[in-house]
């Protein structure tokens, strides 16, 4: 089994179709058959929580399409990391300034770093920093 750290733009084209590219229909389908493993900041929850809300809020899904979705990830084989305080006031910040991230990219970023990690992110600048910091990106 593979282990790889998972951000939320991946997850959420999960949620919705037309975001949806092979890659991220193999990761899904690589976790759901528990072939992978992934790792994701605490905040990751929260993100899920917020795009699908604010998904349901302008009736781009269904409040039962948004809860089925939230009940289909929390049966993948998916860590919650529980970053310390010394964690986020130091590598998490030096990443954010070093490659200009947001504090939220840079979480990402942070657990690739330090568990030797590659990532799967559709997100340019993450990518682009992620590639800067010689972290390996999860490619098909």
């Amino acid at each position: 089994m593979s282990r790889f750290v998972l951000d939320n733009t991946v997850t959420m084209a999960w949620c919705f179709t037309e975001e949806a590219t092979e890659l991220t229909e193999v990761l899904l389908r690589r976790l759901a058959d528990l072939t992978d493993s992934a790792l994701v900041p605490a905040l990751w929850l929260y993100e899920v929580v917020n795009v699908t809300e604010l998904a349901v809020r302008k009736g781009r899904i269904t409040p039962e399409k948004a809860h089925a979705f939230l009940e289909s990830l929390a049966e993948l084989p998916i860590e919650i990391e529980h970053p310390s305080v010394q964690q986020m006031f130091t590598s998490v910040r030096m990443l954010a300034g070093q490659h200009k991230l947001t504090a939220y990219y840079a979480s990402y970023l942070e657990l690739a770093v330090r568990y030797g990690l590659k990532i799967a992110s559709s997100d340019k600048a993450l990518v682009r920093a992620a590639q800067v910091a010689g972290v390996g990106l999860v490619q098909l």
